[in-house]
């Protein structure tokens, strides 16, 4: 029964990735803000409602644009 309760749960750290990129827009805005934050790319593919891979291109897009 515990594990059905947790799962239906929003994990709190999930929560948190929310609420940083709320007033975001841009995609690629909030996946570096959530990068920066540590979160892993299955965990920003789950906040912003994107494929994995699609984290890793943004990730790289942002990458360049730095350097």
């Amino acid at each position: 029964m515990k594990n059905n309760i947790e799962d239906a749960l929003p994990n709190l750290s999930l929560v948190f990735g929310y609420i940083a990129i709320k007033e975001l827009q841009r995609k690629e805005d909030r996946v570096a803000v959530l990068s920066r934050l540590g979160y892993g790319n299955k965990q920003i593919s789950q906040i912003c409602d994107i494929p994995i891979g699609s984290v890793a291109v943004f990730k790289n897009m942002s990458k360049k644009r730095k350097g």
